[in-house]
């Protein structure tokens, strides 16, 4: 296994949720301790194509900039190399789990990760490495409950105070997911 933790974000199109929380988390991961890789991809992304306008804005807002983003298609690549996939949807999550069924015990909704991971385990192994990483995801599998898991909203084609909203959900979850596997500071 590798030093460095891969996470995935994964939407629809790659244009607006996952493409914010690849934006926010990589802000947010700028000093941490452990390497971690984050990218992002769409179920049915606009391949190439930017984030969209308001999505750019409401980053922006933020002090973030996602202009550089391109969208990409989630393929079975993307999801092997990942150590966690953090999806907006339930769908988005039965299409990672249909490309590598393997995969299932690590992938999630970013809300329902970001619930689980707060009562993991992972407390053997110090607090900046991959491998406390990987028994955190492993841990939150262990106690998943078989219920349909709390969801992102899409914001896409809707006023500008959505995709704010959005960015505000996407950085409370990725802020407990991350504590939690980045350990204690």
């Amino acid at each position: 296994m590798s030093g460095e933790f891969r996470i995935l974000l994964v939407c629809t199109a790659n244009i607006c949720r996952s493409a914010m929380a690849e934006v926010i988390a990589k802000a947010m991961l700028h000093s941490a301790a452990m390497p971690v890789a984050t990218g992002s991809a769409g179920v049915r992304a606009l391949v190439g194509h930017p984030m969209a306008p308001h999505a750019i804005a409401a980053l922006g807002r933020l002090g973030l900039d996602g202009r550089t983003h391109r969208a990409r298609v989630l393929d079975l690549d993307l999801v092997r190399s990942s150590d966690l996939l953090l999806t907006m949807e339930n769908g988005h999550r039965a299409v990672a789990v249909s490309l590598d069924p393997q995969a299932a015990r690590k992938t999630f909704t970013l809300p329902e990760f970001a619930a689980l991971a707060a009562g993991a385990g992972g407390r053997r192994y110090r607090s900046d490495t991959a491998e406390r990483a990987r028994a955190i995801v492993q841990s939150a599998a262990e106690r998943r409950e078989e219920r349909r898991a709390l969801e992102v909203y899409d914001p896409y084609g809707g006023p500008p105070e959505g995709y704010e909203a959005c960015a505000k959900t996407l950085g409370e979850s990725l802020s407990h997911a991350l504590a939690a596997l980045l350990g204690p500071r």
